[in-house]
């Protein structure tokens, strides 16, 4: 167990997050470089959390205080610098979406695979106390064989309108959280997927012509059934529940809160808030993700490999198309 050089390939909110954790919570990776195009935005978050900034992510892959690329910019590049990174030897932890096609992923994957490089996808709930704790009951046995499988998954407020310009929209940007949760949880591949989508809290979302509350189902392969359903607003916080009935029993992980304090007067019960957003109630999912990632880096296995990001793309993409086209998609259509 060594020090790995890590660099930061963009630099706005989730790359700042990765920063501060790298800075303050997990010492076996050190960061070095910042690369982002815009001006004066990787000489800023260099500036608090350390490392050279540099305007070209291209520069990081001949250098060799460079050892693995952490990729925090938009999804449509993280194929081409998957690839490139691969070439150059450099490993890689690639936020979620892997990319923005299927087809694109898998030349991803295939670049990684015939490098022999680390690749890590982002998919931070994994690494949930509460999700991991769940997942770990249903691979037990305690609640037998699942059969059906429910995520809620409910944002306290939508995107800015610069956000909403430049998203792949509701199903591939959140729902595909729950659909790797899905995979994850219990150990099956989806296989066919349908959904509904609708602008109704979001006027910003309707006139760009996105969706902002959706229901999803999926089949597995195993023949169980699973329903998600998401949106962009919720008035009481960050909603995010998982349930998995099976054929002994079910098993839940309930929403986390501010702390167990319940005060009781003569207007009834009152509990804690939510968690405001990602930020807040994943904080030590992203920390863990990230130690996840260095134990990989000293040989350990990839937490989330590059299929997962891709099954999990894959169902998100059957997702759009399934609302989009009003019909039941399979994902061996893609």
């Amino acid at each position: 167990m060594g020090e790995h050089r890590v660099a930061l390939v963009g630099a706005g909110r989730i790359a700042r997050l990765h920063a501060a954790n790298v800075a303050a919570q997990v010492p076996r990776l050190r960061l070095t470089t910042i690369a982002d195009p815009a001006p004066g935005v990787a000489s800023a978050l260099a500036a608090e959390f350390g490392g050279e900034p540099v305007e070209d992510w291209r520069e990081l892959l001949a250098r060799d205080d460079v050892e693995a690329l952490l990729l925090c910019s938009p999804s449509g590049l993280h194929p081409e610098q998957i690839v490139a990174a691969a070439e150059a030897g450099k490993h890689v932890f690639c936020e979620k979406p892997i990319a923005g096609d299927v087809a694109a992923a898998d030349r991803a994957i295939a670049a990684a695979d015939a490098a022999g490089i680390v690749l890590q996808v982002g998919y931070n709930r994994r690494f949930d106390r509460s999700f991991a704790a769940l997942r770990e009951a249903v691979a037990g046995g305690r609640v037998g064989s699942p059969v059906l499988v429910r995520v809620t998954a409910r944002d306290p407020e939508p995107p800015s309108r610069s956000y909403l310009e430049h998203t792949p929209g509701l199903l591939v940007d959140t729902t595909s959280h729950d659909l790797d949760l899905v995979r994850f949880v219990t150990g099956a591949e989806i296989v066919e997927v349908s959904a509904r989508a609708a602008s109704l809290v979001s006027e910003e979302a309707r006139e760009l012509g996105l969706a902002d509350t959706a229901v999803t189902t999926v089949v597995l392969d195993s023949g169980a059934l699973g329903a998600i359903d998401n949106c962009w607003r919720s008035s009481y916080g960050y909603d995010q529940r998982l349930e998995v009935h099976g054929t002994e029993g079910m098993v839940e992980a309930r929403n986390e809160v501010q702390n167990a304090t319940v005060i009781a007067d003569a207007a009834g019960f009152h509990a804690p808030t939510l968690p405001y957003f990602f930020l807040e109630r994943y904080a030590p999912a992203f920390a863990r993700e990230l130690d996840a990632f260095a134990d990989a880096l000293d040989g350990a296995p990839v937490a989330i490999t590059g299929w997962d990001g891709r099954q999990a793309l894959a169902a998100a993409v059957a997702a759009k198309r399934s609302a989009e086209e009003d019909r039941i998609v399979r994902l061996d259509e893609l």
